[in-house]
């Protein structure tokens, strides 16, 4: 935008410029032409007042002296020539060709040629005038040629044009400066406007209080304001809402439970109140749930903000960890319920994500692989260091214990997405995957969103959250995810975090 409003205050201004410009410079060479004219018919006034002297005594001899001190002074030719045609006198050179016996021809007829055409700084170097005399007759004696030396007019019309140029360039550069001022106080209320918006966008306090600018363009910021903390607020009513309905419904769905449990049975009744524990169930685990996104939710906005407010910072947030040790916790569980869990790296890696969330992050993802990927399925760890030209863990062998590393190096495309990661700093990539069903492509894009889940899963266990909760945990740890079909035909979630040295 600012470009368009400076081009064309600009373009006028250039050409406010060149309207001043052409006609000063076009007056002094007038100015100069016409003080060139007056010097030379002043000296050509007594020259033909020495060759009327001349001619009527037949004696050229003070003429010729005249003359002589004429070219000198002023470095012009000079010729005198009678009214049969023949030189009476000449200096400097100045022959009788055609073109000077037009001229001399013209005067012969009284038609004087005095006039100098305007001077510019490529005009010739000389031009020629031409005078007649009489010698008290009413024809014409002769005539007087001379040769205009041009030369140092052209370098002063030059020079001068010079400094009106240097000043059109000066008054050039001042309007551009005016103009770059004038156009930044104008747009900076848009600046701040753009800033806002994006520190909105991105969940950070926008911060007009230095907006400046046109009146209108002020109030449309006290709007934006006004609007942002409208915005915020609302944002944090329903952070708000969602952890205090969650906590409140606890204690009723306590209650209800107690109740029941309390409640007299019989046979007949006793499968109906096992169906009614197992929906309490199922309840308290989403209220659970929406607890850890609301709180979730509200770390990561602290830190998009920078405020990083109610949970830990610094070093506090920074682990060494590895494939291995994010296995290690849950390979048993697989184990009993007939999966494989194996991991792909052994390197330890120091990473800035709280060790709880990252921990409940493999957690989430592993519990989904386990629900969805079908009894006797595979799920794989890899953990490595991004960017990478290569894979250098190892994928256990058929035969060997899970975790197993056999020197064996994976191919580049294993990870493929590094180059993806190196936007803000070194990163590391942690990546699930199994070998099970997994989504259809076009469900792809809805994971992480809330209460989603996929037709084909809808009569499994699950709340729907636990996506969206790993991405909030993301967020509040700076780290992206991502997710796509895995090489062995299921699911693959990749998720970059920040690497610390």
């Amino acid at each position: 935008m600012k470009l368009q409003v400076l081009l064309p205050l600009m373009l006028f201004g250039l050409l406010t410029v060149i309207a001043i410009i052409v006609p000063a410079s076009e007056g002094i060479a007038v100015n100069r032409t016409q003080q060139l004219t007056l010097q030379r018919a002043t000296s050509m006034d007594q020259i033909v007042q020495r060759a009327e002297t001349a001619v009527a005594a037949d004696d050229a001899s003070g003429l010729e002296r005249y003359l002589e001190r004429f070219a000198e002074t002023y470095g012009e030719a000079a010729m005198v020539v009678d009214s049969e045609g023949k030189v009476v006198s000449s200096v400097g050179g100045l022959e009788l060709d055609p073109q000077v016996a037009s001229l001399v021809l013209a005067a012969s007829r009284t038609v004087p040629q005095r006039s100098i055409s305007t001077i510019y700084p490529w005009s010739d170097d000389t031009h020629l005038v031409a005078e007649p005399f009489a010698n008290g007759a009413s024809a014409a004696s002769g005539a007087v040629v001379l040769e205009v030396n041009q030369t140092e007019a052209k370098a002063q019309i030059t020079g001068w044009w010079a400094l009106v140029a240097l000043a059109g360039l000066l008054l050039l550069l001042l309007l551009f400066a005016a103009s770059q001022f004038w156009t930044s106080w104008v747009l900076r209320p848009v600046r701040a406007l753009d800033a806002a918006a994006n520190a909105l966008a991105e969940q950070r306090e926008p911060d007009l209080a230095a907006a400046t600018g046109p009146l209108e363009l002020r109030r449309l910021s006290s709007s934006f304001a006004r609007m942002s903390r409208g915005v915020e607020d609302a944002l944090e009513q329903q952070r708000g809402f969602v952890a205090e309905a969650s906590h409140q419904l606890r204690n009723p769905l306590a209650a209800i439970r107690l109740r029941i449990d309390a409640l007299p049975r019989d046979e007949a009744e006793e499968a109906a109140l096992e169906a009614v524990g197992g929906d309490l169930d199922r309840l308290e685990h989403v209220v659970d749930r929406m607890l850890v996104l609301a709180d979730a939710e509200h770390r990561a906005t602290a830190e998009a903000s920078g405020r990083r407010t109610g949970f830990a910072d610094g070093a506090a947030r920074e682990h060494l960890t590895s494939a291995a040790m994010l296995t290690a916790p849950h390979e048993e569980r697989f184990r009993e319920e007939g999966m494989r869990l194996r991991f792909d790296g052994g390197e330890e890696i120091r990473v800035a994500c709280r060790k709880s969330d990252l921990e409940e992050i493999v957690e989430t993802m592993l519990d989904n692989a386990r629900k969805y990927a079908g009894e006797g399925a595979s799920v794989t760890i890899r953990f490595a260091a991004a960017p990478s030209s290569g894979w250098s863990g190892a994928v256990p062998g058929e035969g060997e214990p899970d975790g197993a590393l056999d020197g064996r190096s994976q191919p580049p495309e294993a990870f493929e997405a590094f180059a993806a990661f190196e936007i803000d700093g070194p990163r590391a990539v942690l990546e699930i995957s199994d070998d099970g069903p997994g989504v259809d492509e076009d469900e792809l894009a809805q994971l992480g969103t809330r209460f989603w889940r996929s037709p084909s899963h809808r009569s499994l266990p699950g709340t729907g959250l636990g996506l969206a909760i790993v991405g909030e945990l993301a967020r509040a740890n700076r780290a992206t995810v991502d997710y796509d079909r895995a090489p062995e035909g299921g699911l693959r979630a990749r998720i970059s975090l920040v690497r610390t040295w």
